[in-house]
């Protein structure tokens, strides 16, 4: 409300609202104190908009610096970003000068499944994961180009594998163990050591393929058999008056059940304890290299009280205990280990750093094998344009982790990935079929048939055979699409089926209504209401139930049709959510073969050779993310580094790689597995 004084004119009224005086009029000391808050006022202002310019100005300044240097240097960003993750991963760009007589596999990190991206901002941000979070990131590929090269290196001595806080899957740990064991068939004087200042399930599968097991002396196993469980909710969620509203097909489909019982249901507890009862044991049957090593888990680790005596036998040293069960060879701390290299071979600085060449450095100066990476074609002009040179070439590409509809990142199991490695297939023709490597508990279940139907266009546009390599898992939306391929192989280990869908929400109205939030409103149909502080009507429950059936019926009729051994099968035996390991699945006919990835490729050359002269190469197929380098990742990846902070850059670079996600919104329906991952 404005109050005027209706006889003032307009500038006594400005006047006045500009001089505002409260109580006697007599009393002097207002304005005095009035003029005091002001000049605090304005002089917290002046400091706040110097500060203001001055930030504002910088910038500019550095704008217009970058800009510049862009224009002066654009030619040469990625010769100097590669300088840059030289220099900060402490390795050269050249070929290696001189093989050290010890070769390290410093496995002490993830170990990823896929090739990793080979473009200058990704190098970069993994050098500075490395270097700050004090682990590597390693990926299976180059280990086992590592040892190919070796076996041309006379100047080898020893291989030493350092498998702290090595944690994979299993088929990734048996890959690197064959790998290790046909380098020690073809070099036998080499003495192969393996150390651990505690060992993982996978990392001492790794271990038995060396000459020597090395532990900490405080070290001891991380695993003492496998196990899964989960968190139930149901309680929890009846206590704060949320609903869950499941919509499920399959009796099975224990992916829901967190949220609708307080414990494992009988049905699904006896399927998983069959699952890791036979994990264990293959588990323990693949130790068999290493002497009496099976028997000896099964009688401590598989007798709690035997295992606690023998412990207490020892004072409590796990390390004393596995030594004289024979489990490992030799107690002796890292910096022990590492001072005995030096004194034989040389250090560099000091004793503390013996010389050796570190397995990335050797696997990248030689190309035993070939990575593809995918790259954007340029629709306007078509360039990139394929050429035959008559090689026959066989394809791997990589489906990992949860299937998603969108992510940014390359890795990621999403349509647009899969798109660009399809369109590389179709592009090439030297391509003469494709491997689909898979290790995912399933997804979303729109995006499974994008992809699904990417792998029917690509069979039927270049006539190729497509086969599934299923790995540690194989679920769900991750079997959806394996039924357009061809043949399913998975490894022994291989957890597959979970052959069901549902529908996932929370309904909040109780909640809501309790603190006093209501929901009104006019609407055509009760099936246009979006129910938030209201009950789900009974309408919109019947139509997802339906909608979760119709598409639990397509995904049975997709099995039958891709596996005619299955047509005449009641799918209650194979499908309903259940989850199956590898021979499991073999007796059911949801897969073809137990074969590993060297193993499906194999079997895929003799379809597709044509004539024995004609060597077929395997190539793995990996996403280019150059175009997500854009120009100021460039330029930041030039001029950064030595000026800013390594936690600093780090965090700049997450800021440039979540400015562009797009967000993720959760899929109505999923065909995903309880088991998300296993990781020995």
């Amino acid at each position: 409300m404005d109050f005027k004084d209706p006889d003032n004119s307009a500038s006594q009224n400005r006047k006045d609202y500009i001089t505002i005086q409260t109580g006697a009029e007599n009393k002097a000391s207002s304005p005095s104190l009035l003029k005091g808050l002001c000049h605090i006022f304005m002089m917290i202002g002046s400091i706040i908009t110097f500060i203001r310019n001055t930030v504002f100005n910088i910038i500019f300044i550095l704008l217009i610096i970058a800009i510049f240097a862009l224009v002066g240097l654009v030619n040469t960003v990625s010769d100097k970003g590669s300088e840059v993750i030289a220099e900060l991963s402490g390795k050269s760009t050249h070929e290696i000068e001189q093989i050290e007589p010890v070769l390290c596999f410093d496995l002490n990190g993830p170990i990823y499944e896929y090739p990793l991206p080979d473009d200058d901002y990704s190098k970069l941000s993994r050098s500075l994961d490395e270097k700050l979070n004090n682990r590597r990131i390693n990926d299976i590929l180059s280990i086992e180009k590592a040892l190919k090269a070796a076996l041309n290196e006379d100047g080898i001595k020893e291989i030493y594998l350092n498998l702290t806080e090595c944690k994979t899957t299993f088929p990734v740990a048996e890959r690197i163990y064959n790998a290790v064991r046909e380098y020690k068939e073809k070099k036998p004087d080499t003495k192969i050591t393996a150390f651990a200042e505690s060992y993982g399930a996978s990392a001492y599968r790794i271990a038995t393929a060396a000459d020597r097991i090395v532990i900490d002396p405080l070290g001891g196993f991380d695993f003492k058999g496998f196990a899964s469980s989960n968190l139930y909710l149901k309680d929890l969620l009846d206590r704060f008056r949320v609903e869950p509203l499941v919509f499920k097909a399959g009796e099975f489909k224990s992916a829901v059940e967190i949220f609708t019982q307080n414990r494992m249901s009988d049905g699904v507890k006896k399927e998983y304890q069959h699952i890791f009862d036979s994990l264990w044991k293959l588990y323990k049957n693949s130790l068999n290299a290493r002497d009496h090593a099976s028997s000896a888990l099964t009688a401590v680790f598989d007798n709690p009280e035997r295992f606690l005596s023998e412990l207490d036998r020892f004072r409590g040293s796990e390390a004393e205990l596995l030594k004289n069960m024979g489990l490992v060879d030799e107690i002796n701390s890292q910096l022990n280990l590492e001072y005995a290299y030096s004194k034989d071979y040389g250090f560099e600085n000091n004793m503390l750093n013996p010389n050796m060449t570190d397995y990335q450095d050797l696997a990248d100066t030689v190309n035993t094998f070939e990575t593809k990476s995918i790259t954007k074609k340029n629709k306007k002009s078509g360039s990139e344009n394929v050429v035959t040179d008559g090689r026959s070439e066989i394809a791997v590409m990589y489906g990992i982790g949860e299937i998603k509809d969108f992510s940014e990142h390359p890795t990621e199991f999403t349509p647009d990935n899969i798109a660009s490695q399809v369109e590389k297939i179709l592009e090439d023709k030297n391509i003469k079929g494709v491997i689909f490597y898979i290790n995912s508990p399933g997804g979303s279940v729109t995006a499974s048939e994008k992809i699904r139907n990417l792998i029917q266009k690509l069979k039927e546009t270049r006539d190729i055979p497509v086969y599934v390599s299923m790995n540690s898992l194989c679920a769900s939306g991750a079997y959806w699409i394996s039924t357009a391929c061809d043949k399913l192989y998975a490894t022994p280990t291989t957890i597959t089926g979970s052959i069901g869908v549902f529908s996932l929400g929370l309904g909040l109205h109780d909640l809501l209504n309790e603190y006093g939030i209501s929901q009104d409103g006019v609407e055509t149909s009760e099936l246009a209401r979006t129910a938030i502080a209201v009950r789900m009507p009974e309408s919109q429950r019947r139509m997802n139930t339906l909608e979760v059936e119709g598409i639990y019926e397509n995904f049975i009729s997709l099995v039958k049709n891709s596996r005619t051994a299955l047509k005449n099968t009641d799918y209650r035996i194979f499908a309903e959510g259940k989850v199956f390991l590898c021979q499991d699945a073999i007796s059911l006919k949801l897969i073809d073969k137990s074969k590993d990835l060297y193993g499906v490729f194999e079997d895929m050359k003799a379809i597709v050779k044509q004539d024995d002269n004609n060597e077929i190469k395997l190539v793995h197929l990996s996403s280019d993310v150059g175009n997500r380098a854009n120009i100021f990742k460039s330029l930041f990846i030039k001029t950064a580094y030595g000026v800013i902070a390594d936690e600093y850059v780090k965090n700049i670079l997450n800021l440039l790689d979540n400015s562009s996600l797009v967000r993720e919104n959760k899929p109505k329906l999923m065909a995903i597995g309880a088991i998300k991952e296993v990781t020995l």
